[in-house]
């Protein structure tokens, strides 16, 4: 029997990274996740999965608290094939009205979180000559939005980074990609104004909402041998929102 492999995702109590995880449980993947303030929501994955899952409560900002999940997650399942970056957070605003303890905190926990783990785990990768690193971005990273300074800024920069390491990686068998979704159809948005809903599906060919699913599914694609030979891309998965 072939040994399982271990996906590492930040983020993974609620929303899309839940549903992340879950997908890989369903592969059987053995599977870490981070989370922050979710701790009801993560304890009722790791009851329902049990043995296959483990949770940790980290900051994504910290970085000696990522690298110690790093270790924590080796330590328990003996390896690590997977990393997705999904943990995030913002305070956003237009330029010249955004503070800069907005600008400061939403740098921090959208590209400072992403960088932290693909730091940490490059040395783990390249001495196994193999690793996936799928790092979750935005449409609004490679378009921008109005009202989005910080947040787009930095998943923009996500790109160049993903792109980076991409190059940098490669020779040893470690591809690096970007799922950039478009507005995802998460329980956290149910209270979001109907004017905006209005706004995105007038904006998306197909007209529905992103499912976080269908997010997931990409991931988990990337995931796998069959993508091996996929990096440095960055994959919209948006109903057709930009284009």
């Amino acid at each position: 029997m072939s040994k399982k492999k271990v996906a590492l995702v930040t983020g993974g109590a609620s929303g899309l990274g839940r549903t992340i995880v879950e997908e890989f449980l369903k592969l059987d993947y053995n599977v870490v996740f981070t989370y922050l303030n979710s701790e009801k929501k993560a304890q009722e994955v790791v009851d329902k999965y049990s043995d296959s899952v483990y949770a940790i409560k980290a900051d994504a900002v910290n970085y000696e608290e990522s690298s110690s999940v790093i270790k924590k997650a080796i330590k328990k399942f003996g390896e690590i094939d997977v990393l997705v970056n999904n943990a995030a957070s913002a305070r956003d605003g237009s330029i010249g009205t955004i503070t800069y303890d907005d600008w400061d905190y939403t740098i921090k926990n959208v590209l400072y979180s992403c960088f932290n783990y693909t730091n940490e785990i490059t040395r783990h990768f390249i001495k196994n000559k193999k690793g996936k690193i799928i790092n979750i971005g935005s449409i609004n990273g490679l378009r921008g939005r109005e009202g989005s300074v910080s947040y787009c800024s930095a998943k923009a920069a996500i790109i160049g980074l993903t792109k980076t390491i991409a190059k940098e990686l490669g020779a040893y068998e470690i591809t690096a990609n970007v799922v950039a979704p478009g507005f995802i159809n998460t329980a956290a948005q149910a209270n979001t104004n109907q004017l905006i809903k209005k706004m995105v599906l007038e904006e998306c060919a197909i007209k529905r909402l992103t499912e976080p699913l269908e997010v997931a599914n990409l991931v988990v694609f990337l995931a796998s041998e069959k993508a091996n030979n996929i990096t440095g891309q960055v994959y919209q998965i948006d109903c057709g929102q930009y284009m």
